[in-house]
């Protein structure tokens, strides 16, 4: 790839190129292409999207086609492969372009490789199922992977053999592909195929999973040696703030998470809330602020742009921290040394700028805690006994308790944050709890912890909220929050 700073050229297209176009790739050859600095950040961003959103989505334990459902909206808004003539060069250009500056950003470590290898296969997987049997057929072929298609008298004259290895009786309706017996050993351990001959009739949606093997496979070697390329590349100091950070690029914008259905809060409410509405890591936070009268520079970056975005004004964050600090020191020492950086969050400051708060990704992969530190994700970054002390302390059943930390243990940390929003708010009085965006950012399980207890209250007071005038009721709203 060459990166320029200037345009790319359209390249004209034609029907005959559509034609024999093969919209999904094995990325065997790095696209030799010219690109500007902007397309190489907003291309590696858009498909980055794409793997943590397939992530997030396994987190959440969705099913096979339950995840393919989601994903292809996603995929169609940010990285689209469409037969079209008006498109199928850009978006191939596009997706091939992306791949390669993630498989050299993600190269860095073996825990990198791995997740990078675990989307993307998910990913091309995704793919390979949405095409039809001719365009399989046109893809097998361009790739140079050999495994012939059984005719249908072929199928016909084994069709009870066949119809042994269908679960469902129509496994085959999409046709087989007769392979050497050497591809399909893990199918054959499975009893998914029909040897005969030194070879495997497999089912075509059967064969997907040969081919994911082999683009595992591949792309698991191509890591290693990219590996070994990274430290050329990110020497140009264009592109190495992307590819020495990738990984901890964060998506969120912060969009989507303002509290628009409740009030904004205010420094009095701030410790019921805490309790009743905040995760766990930033109930982690305001406990050591409570406790200490002070936080550590990550800490109070942490947790003041989940306040921030939670609905606290920058004057009443500024009086929220001074309160608290100047227990331990002058109001002149709090002015001089924490003040600034307030005001910063808010952009008053420096490059007049507002932040967003950070995503769950970015607290587990970016904000490991030091001695005396108390941010990032507790669910990663404590251990199991001290997770367990914490746990146990909460208002929460054993089995509950228990049933979170199951999930922590096997790294599934988004999926024990949401168990932890699930059991403190359990469906009540025709109220359900929303999980949606809880486990992906601190404030969506805030905002959505609010409602949850807003809703509840107005449950069980139908007659109060019926005298309550609308205006006056949005007014009230936090102290209704604080009730319950």
């Amino acid at each position: 790839m060459i990166v320029s700073n200037r345009r790319q050229q359209a390249t004209p297209r034609t029907p005959a190129v559509v034609s024999r176009h093969v919209l999904v790739s094995l990325y065997e050859r790095p696209p030799q292409t010219e690109l500007t600095l902007d397309e190489f950040e907003i291309y590696a961003v858009d498909r980055l999207k794409i793997l943590r959103t397939i992530d997030a989505l396994k987190q959440k334990g969705f099913k096979p086609r339950e995840l393919e459902a989601e994903l292809a909206p996603v995929l169609a808004q940010a990285l689209p492969l469409r037969g079209s003539a008006e498109h199928v060069k850009a978006d191939e250009r596009k997706d091939q372009v992306s791949h390669f500056i993630l498989r050299l950003g993600y190269s860095r470590t073996e825990e990198m490789r791995r997740w990078f290898l675990t989307q993307e296969c998910a990913l091309f997987k995704h793919r390979l199922g949405t095409l039809s049997g001719p365009q399989l057929g046109l893809f097998l072929a361009a790739n140079g992977l050999k495994f012939e298609e059984v005719s249908d008298a072929d199928v016909d004259a084994r069709s009870v053999a066949l119809s042994k290895i269908s679960k469902t009786g129509d496994g085959g309706a999409a046709g087989y592909y007769r392979v050497p017996f050497v591809e399909a050993i893990d199918l054959i351990g499975r009893r998914e195929v029909y040897l005969e001959k030194g070879y495997a009739y497999v089912p075509a949606a059967k064969l997907h999973a040969i081919v994911v093997a082999r683009f595992r496979s591949a792309l698991s070697r191509s890591l290693a040696k990219a590996s070994s390329s990274l430290a050329a590349a990110a020497g140009d100091p264009r592109l190495s703030p992307l590819l020495n950070n990738i990984e901890k690029h964060d998506l969120s914008n912060g969009k989507d998470l303002e509290d628009d259905d409740v009030e904004g809060i205010h420094p009095e409410q701030i410790d019921a809330l805490a309790k009743q509405s905040m995760p766990l890591c930033m109930q982690q936070l305001h406990g050591a602020l409570k406790r200490d009268h002070k936080l550590k520079h990550w800490g109070r970056q942490q947790y003041g742009l989940f306040l921030k975005a939670a609905g606290l004004s920058m004057e009443d964050q500024l009086r929220f921290f001074q309160a608290e600090f100047t227990k331990i020191m002058t109001v002149d020492a709090f002015s001089k040394e924490y003040a600034y950086n307030i005001r910063h969050r808010y952009g008053k400051e420096g490059k007049r700028t507002e932040y967003s708060p950070y995503g769950c990704y970015k607290l587990i992969m970016d904000m490991a805690p030091g001695p005396g530190e108390y941010h990032g994700c507790p669910y990663k970054h404590y251990d199991d006994d001290h997770l367990a002390s914490i746990l146990g302390a909460m208002d929460i059943s054993r089995e509950s308790s228990q049933a979170i930390l199951g999930q922590a243990k096997s790294k599934n940390y988004q999926l024990a944050c949401q168990k932890h929003f699930e059991v403190t708010h359990p469906k009540a009085a025709g109220v359900a709890a929303r999980p949606d965006g809880v486990g992906n950012h601190p404030n969506a399980w805030f905002k959505a912890s609010r409602i949850y207890h807003k809703e509840v209250h107005e449950a069980k007071n139908p007659d109060a909220v019926k005298q309550v005038e609308p205006a006056a009721a949005a007014a009230a709203a936090p102290a209704v929050l604080l009730a319950n």
